[in-house]
């Protein structure tokens, strides 16, 4: 399981820095344009994308509690351009990386329990919590691309064939 979690956590590194790769080549009118089926712009969703990769982690990693994890946000505007989104995205990524290779399946076994501001409270195993980040990343990055195509720019192969051909 420990090997699966670090591969998924692999490609999302990978995944993000091609997206990256192909934000350089829209404009900054582009990148906040509306149209983006995720948070409105494409600077709006990486920032989303980027935003809940941090929450998350910042709980797994034990920096803080998931209340005060929940509360951090990354604005559009800190992104304005890529170079910084790069930065930004480096801190995040390494984050992530670091919190995953400290793992081992008996820690991926661990059941996390939480409780919300909102009152509500629930525990999943914490491979579950991972493949969920990884999924959402997935999935938001997959936004982003449909978004860069109906702009008429190239989109990259994201696919995670594409990566395991790559990285073998």
């Amino acid at each position: 399981m420990f090997e699966l979690i670090k591969t998924c956590y692999a490609y999302n590194s990978w995944a993000a820095a091609r997206l990256l790769d192909a934000l350089e080549n829209l404009s900054p009118e582009e990148l906040q344009s509306a149209g983006c089926s995720g948070h409105g712009s494409i600077l709006e969703t990486l920032a989303h994308f980027m935003s809940a990769q941090w929450r998350w982690f910042s709980w797994f990693d034990g920096s803080m509690p998931v209340s005060k994890a929940l509360a951090l946000r990354i604005p559009k505007e800190s992104l304005d351009t890529i170079g910084k989104a790069r930065q930004r995205w480096a801190q995040i990524d390494k984050q992530a990386t670091d919190a995953v290779n400290g793992l081992n399946d008996d820690k991926l076994r661990d059941v996390w329990a939480w409780s919300l501001p909102s009152g509500s409270s629930d525990s999943l195993p914490l491979w579950r919590l991972l493949m969920h980040v990884a999924n959402h990343g997935t999935h938001t990055r997959a936004q982003i691309v449909a978004a860069i195509r109906r702009l008429g720019h190239d989109a990259p192969n994201l696919d995670f064939l594409a990566f395991s051909l790559t990285v073998r």
